[in-house]
């Protein structure tokens, strides 16, 4: 079997990407022959070259921003960039498209055009993907262009899927749990050099609470910080580090706010993007996430790799993935002052800090392997195969087309008035277009 990937950015920093090259390099080792398309050169593309893996660079505006002009600018790409990827696809004859977020529109439009199977990739809860789409089509828009551009939907979780079966047919809606390669990781960790409390001017005898990802509103960096506050009034050892980009600069500000106020500019470090995760997770001794939603959850499920005890927010999409008590502690969404308490008891029990992180490592490799998940994908690319290709009708797709060629010309085109103005008839008619559709 070919299966074709496309990834949404070139950045192994970003979960998405991440688990993406871990899933093409398991399946590669199952033999089939997984090909790629990458919008960017950078670390996704230097990863695929040292693995072998045939790809092709095809710019893309995916995820820039919601503000009017990056999503008139996201769908202009929808319609320029088809003919770029029907040419690779047309030269690989790959027999599934991989599409790697729901916001990677082309690729559902060329995979379609050539009538070949599709399985969508879904990282993040029903409403959270809709922020892309609802401005110009709505929900019923959204909703249609997944139903009618795939074989087959995969969720990264039950909650991820449960939001989705919501609105689509439940029977071609999978969950398939991110894959984590515990021997990479560890290679990786061991690859990297120094003491990180050394690096970061701390004590050696200094307690490390960790944690990952972008600085957004999802990530509720704000209420890290003020766990971290409580964590320190009992136990002065403790440091807190995060590790991630400043992605949303509302939510930068309000954790740099909380650091100022609760005067913990020397306590909670923000290291900025860091491409050696699995050392600093090695190196740690706490992993925290006070995240409101997850997909599923990779950071955790690395530190749990890593035998370190997990405390988290049970948000949707991580509670799945952590047994309270057995390989991790979980706390109430909000309830800061029961992550404080659950930081504070690992760090002064060490023998359960332990356990909770041996039973963690095993949870990983019972549950969340690499093979797990390369062999989970194989059954739901045969499932996908054997429905066919995407059932959009002939007219569906052109009228779709149609209408992004028109926002194509508007975006190259038009002065900003006269795109202002088509856009308006342009809203219109994709309201009216999808929610005909819909109503059939």
């Amino acid at each position: 079997m070919k299966t074709l990937h496309l990834f949404h950015h070139s950045n192994l920093k970003n979960g998405v990407d991440k688990t993406t090259c871990t899933l093409i390099v398991a399946l590669k080792k199952l033999g089939v022959e997984p090909i790629a398309v990458v919008p960017e050169a950078g670390e996704v593309t230097d990863y695929l070259d040292a693995q072998g893996i045939v790809f092709r660079i095809i710019p893309y505006s995916c995820c820039l921003s919601h503000a009017e002009r990056a999503q008139l600018r996201f769908l202009a790409d929808s319609y320029d960039r088809q003919e770029a990827l029907l040419s690779f696809i047309a030269e690989q004859s790959p027999d599934l498209i991989h599409i790697n977020t729901a916001h990677l529109l082309h690729a559902g439009l060329a995979a379609a055009q050539l009538r070949i199977p599709t399985v969508w990739h879904i990282h993040s809860p029903f409403d959270e993907d809709l922020k892309r789409y609802r401005p110009l089509i709505g929900q019923g828009g959204y909703i249609w262009l997944l139903e009618r551009l795939s074989s087959h939907l995969l969720g990264v979780s039950d909650d991820v899927k449960r939001t989705l079966a919501e609105f689509l047919p439940v029977e071609r809606i999978t969950t398939l749990y991110n894959g984590i390669d515990i021997d990479e990781l560890t290679r990786a960790a061991q690859n990297e050099d120094g003491d990180l409390r050394q690096a970061l001017n701390c004590p050696a005898d200094a307690k490390l609470i960790l944690g990952v990802g972008r600085i957004s509103a999802q990530k509720d960096f704000a209420a890290f910080a003020r766990v971290a506050a409580r964590v320190i009034e009992t136990q002065p050892d403790a440091f807190f580090i995060i590790a991630g980009p400043r992605q949303e600069s509302e939510a930068v500000d309000l954790l740099e706010q909380e650091i100022t106020r609760l005067q913990l500019s020397d306590r909670v470090l923000m290291l900025g993007p860091r491409g050696d995760v699995p050392n600093l997770c090695a190196q740690s001794d706490v992993f925290l996430s006070t995240a409101i939603f997850e997909g599923q959850g990779i950071a955790a499920l690395e530190a749990m790799a890593f035998k370190k005890p997990v405390v988290a927010m049970a948000c949707q999409g991580l509670r799945e993935c952590i047994r309270h008590e057995h390989d991790g502690l979980l706390v109430e969404p909000g309830d800061e002052a029961g992550a404080a308490d659950a930081i504070v008891r690992v760090l002064d029990n060490p023998e359960f800090a332990a356990e909770l992180g041996n039973n963690g490592r095993q949870s990983v490799a019972a549950h969340f392997s690499s093979d797990q998940y390369a062999r989970q994908f194989l059954a739901v690319a045969e499932s996908a195969i054997a429905y066919g290709p995407a059932r959009i009708t002939e007219h569906e797709f052109e009228l779709l087309q149609g209408l992004l060629k028109q926002i194509h010309y508007a975006h190259t085109r038009l002065s900003g008035f006269e795109q202002q103005t088509l856009m308006q008839r342009l809203k219109l008619l994709l309201w009216q277009g999808f929610h005909h559709f819909k109503s059939r």
